[in-house]
């Protein structure tokens, strides 16, 4: 029985063997799936934090680009609002000159228009009295209607009239008046 005990030994011992050899053998396989595994995740979470920041800076890059934009439309309407203040003061100012100015511009305005659109001239209740002597004086006829308009003059020919207030002037040339008091305030 001795043999048979030697013979179980040896076949255990080679089984033994065997065990410690295969779960070597998966131990060091295992280890470099794990290994593998790691690799790919590192090299997975760098791609993915490139990719984080790549958008982090797109999406501040777009919001400091928006607030820029912002920025500049804010400009931009405050001018807007200054040179719309400039128009109604230019206005206002052509409307309130003395007398003998304001006589001056109409007259200027007078000498301007061609008497073939007519000679019948329409102003403001305010200027009647202070416009008769240029009016007759430039070769018009001062209406006894008067216009509702803030300062400037109408012409009449017939049923045909000719606008020529102060406030219809600045709204026909506003853009360009606009350009050039743009140029005066913001270069």
């Amino acid at each position: 029985m001795n043999d048979g005990r030697i013979i179980i030994d040896k076949i255990i011992a080679d089984a033994d063997e065997s065990v410690k050899k295969i779960m070597s053998e998966a131990k060091e396989a295992a280890d470099a799936v794990i290994g593998a595994a790691e690799d790919k995740a590192a090299k997975e979470k760098a791609r993915n934090d490139k990719a984080v920041a790549e958008e982090k800076d797109k999406v501040a890059a777009k919001q400091i680009s928006g607030a820029q934009m912002e920025a500049k439309k804010a400009v931009l309407a405050q001018k807007q609002a200054i040179l719309e203040e400039v128009v109604a003061e230019a206005e206002k100012r052509l409307c309130n000159l003395g007398d003998g100015e304001y006589a001056d511009v109409i007259g200027k305005m007078l000498d301007n228009i061609d008497k073939g659109l007519g000679t019948e001239v329409i102003v403001s209740e305010r200027d009647k009295a202070r416009l008769a002597a240029v009016v007759g004086e430039k070769g018009f006829t001062l209406s006894d209607k008067t216009a509702d308009i803030s300062g400037g003059l109408i012409i009449r020919n017939g049923d045909i009239e000719y606008n020529y207030s102060f406030g219809s002037i600045i709204s026909i040339e506003k853009e360009e008046i606009q350009q050039i008091a743009a140029k005066i305030l913001f270069e």
